[in-house]
This record gives structure tokens, sequence and C-alpha cells, in this order.
């Protein structure tokens, strides 16, 4: 015979371990719901522009996931360095040579070398907007780095804030908004241009409220309410292509192309000024290279338009997904100096539903993903990691003065921002 107290004992013993189980197992249900519900790991996670658009704590295997073609610019540098490690030297920067040198060190940004940008020659002011709207991304690219990855790596690198980057250095291995497929451009590593922060003088306080306010218009303009002429705007002297665009379209009834002036009231050019919005109430918009590369091309292909450029000879990080043909072809090229631009609107008039083809497709791939925000963060860490794999060195943060002293090589970001084009360190 079992005696009693043996046998509460056991029954109090079943009674614990189904406690535990059950608890367990209510544990691990609370557990998944929650992470589900916070975080982005779901083991079927899609990319949602309206849900993930502006989100920048995507993982590294979600950022692949969302943007698998994002990366191609980043993947050729790697691969034209054929095993070759970038040294020190080759980040040397030049005082007024409109470039920075900066540090990732522990997650944290600091600004090595400022070089007096202000010096340098971007000509129409706007060098601080270029400063900071870079350094900006870079910051936020690190502080929302997902805690699912590895830790971003200590790098330092260079970056022009020139239209031309050969002209802020003619030798050396940096970051640039643009470059050429020659070889003497094959050591600039592209970067997004500063306005995917901010850019006040096209009336874009960020990118992403210029990208939701041109988002929202689409909604209320469909494609058969769209002006259905073609659209440009611009300065005529930054290019000879854009005076030859103004001419061939004078006078032409599928043509609503005008030359402005800016800051200049007695002109007559003046009124012919419009903000980015207003360019997609068209069905056709012009692009056009100017001292480089266009600061407009990506606000155009925020539209639902049909995008018309000719052939382009400076690369951005994203331009590699312009596709000319094919299924995804998501724009029209015309000829050098637009002598076929007649023709071409004459052909897409009469086969309007082409048209609209391209600018859905353009929308599609642009506006609704590699475009994002979320897209250019993921951008940017990729590119951290690309450099960090060619890197020949170790960024230090600390180095001896004149005295011995171990003293920081960069002033942190956040009081350089605070205090540019003073220098940090003479803050009283």
């Amino acid at each position: 015979m079992i005696p009693k107290a043996y046998r509460l004992s056991f029954l109090h013993l079943v009674f614990y371990i189904s406690t535990f189980v059950i608890a367990s197992q209510l544990y691990s249900i609370w557990r998944q719901s929650n992470r589900s519900y916070f975080a982005y790991e779901a083991s079927n996670w899609t990319f949602d522009p309206d849900v993930h658009g502006n989100v920048h704590t995507l993982s590294h295997e979600q950022c692949d996931s969302a943007f698998p073609k994002l990366y191609h610019s980043l993947d050729q540098s790697v691969s034209l360095r054929q095993g070759r490690k970038v040294h020190i030297q080759d980040i040397e920067i030049e005082e007024g040579r409109c470039m920075l040198r900066v540090m990732i060190h522990q997650g944290e940004l600091f600004v090595v070398d400022a070089g007096q940008p202000e010096k340098c020659y971007v000509t129409n002011g706007n060098e601080r907007e270029r400063i900071l709207g870079t350094l900006a991304q870079i910051d936020r690219a690190l502080t929302t780095s997902s805690v699912s990855d590895p830790a971003i790596p200590n790098v330092e690198f260079s970056l022009s804030l020139d239209d031309l980057p050969r002209r802020s250095k003619g030798k050396g291995t940096f970051f640039g908004y643009t470059r050429k497929e020659e070889k003497e451009y094959n050591d600039i590593w592209m970067m997004p241009n500063y306005a995917y922060w901010a850019w006040n003088y096209t009336h874009a306080p960020s990118w992403n409220s210029i990208r939701k306010e041109i988002e929202q218009k689409e909604l209320e303009l469909p494609w058969a309410k769209k002006d259905p002429r073609v659209v440009w705007r611009g300065k005529v002297k930054m290019a000879e292509l854009r005076k030859e665009l103004v001419r061939v379209s004078e006078g032409k009834d599928w043509s609503d192309i005008k030359p402005v002036v800016i800051n200049n009231a007695k002109d007559p050019h003046t009124k012919d000024v419009m903000n980015l919005r207003q360019f997609c109430g068209y069905k056709y918009t012009v692009q056009t290279e100017g001292t480089s590369y266009s600061g407009r091309l990506k606000y155009l292909q925020l539209c639902r338009s049909a995008l018309i450029t000719h052939p382009l000879e400076w690369q951005e990080f994203h331009t590699h997904l312009m596709k000319l043909a094919g299924p995804d072809v998501n724009y029209i090229e015309a000829s050098e100096n637009f002598g076929n631009l007649e023709s071409a609107m004459e052909y897409y008039r009469i086969h309007d539903d082409e048209a609209e083809e391209i600018a859905k497709n353009s929308y599609e791939t642009f506006t609704r993903r590699y475009l994002t925000p979320a897209a250019v963060t993921c951008y940017w860490r990729r590119l951290f990691w690309s450099w960090a794999s060619v890197q020949g060195y170790e960024p230090q943060l600390y180095a001896p003065d004149k005295a011995g002293n171990m003293v920081m090589r960069g002033t942190p970001w956040t009081a350089f921002a605070a205090n540019w084009p003073k220098n940090p360190s003479a803050i009283p």
C-alpha cells in the first residue's frame, strides 16, 4: 500500500509538470506573436512599399529580398579592384577640394577632415546642404542597423561633394554621387545623392515627403487625365543638348518644353518655372544631363509618366535599373541631340497603351521599390560592407599628438553638423 503522503507528492509532481508544459507552450505562442508585431522577421516576409517603404531597420536578409537588383555598382567596384586593397594614402584629401574624409568606428560617425569644402567648386552655394544631407544619411544607416545583423565594420573613407568627382581629386579611391563608364572613374564608388535626405532648392523638405506627395497626386490623376504633351524646364546654358531640345520642340503642339531663368524677375522665362509635383501631371517628361548627372532624374522617376532621355553619360547608383527594352521597359531613349523627339511623340501618341505601360513600369520599379527610403538605407549599409572588403588598413580613432598624448582623430558628426563651418574644437 502506498503511503498517503507519497500519493500527494506524486499528484503534486504531475500538477507541476503539466503546469510547466502548458506555460511553456503559451510563452512560445506569445513570443512568436510578439515578434511578428514588433519586428520584420516573419519567415514569409515580403516587401510591401506601403508598409516598409520608409522603414530603415531592415536586416541584410530583408534588404536582399526586397532589393535584389540594387547593388550592381558596388559589386562592380569590388570586382574592378581584382583583389587589390585600398591603401590609406588613396583616401587622402586636399584643402578646398569639395571632399570630406570620414570614419565609422564602433557604429559612430566621425568627420576626420572637412577640407574646407565651402571653398570648393560647388558654385550654387549649397555645399552645406550637400555635406549635411550626405552625412545624415550615413548616420541614419548606422543608427538603424538591425540588431540581428553583425555590427557595421570600422571603415574610413573619403567622399566627393562635387558634380564632377574627378575635379575633386584626379587620383585616389573615394565615394562620389556619379561616375562614367571610363577607366579614370573605376575608383569612384557611387553613393546616393544628398537630396535623398533633403534638397530645399527644389522645395523637397525630405525625400520621403516629396515621394509621398507625388504618390498622392498620382492617385488623384490617372493616366487618361494627364496632359498628353511632353514637359521640360531647365537652364539651357548648362549644356548644348538642352539648346537643341528647346529648338526641335519650339512651337510644336506636342510640347511644353521651355527654358527657365531663376532669380531674375525681368526675364520673361522666370514665369515658366515649375515645381517638381507639376511635372507628374504630364504623360511625358524629359530628362537632360547638365554639368554631369542630373539631379532631376530621380524626381521624374517618382512620376507615373513616360520618361524620355538622351543616352546617359553619367551613372548614378540606381541608373542600371533603367530598362530600354523587354517586358520591364521603363523609359524612352531619344537621340543625343533630340532630333528624333518629334517622331517618337508621334509614335507614342498613336500607341498610348505602350507609353502607359512604360510609365507604369517606371513607377513600380523606382517609386514603389528601388527609390524608397528603405532601399537607399539598405544601399548605404551594403556600401560600408563592400568597402570594408577591400580596405587595406585598420581605422584608428586615436593617434598621438606632438606631445605624445593620445587624442581623437575625428569630430563626432553631431558636433560637426551643429557648428559647421566653424571648428568644433573651438567651441567655448
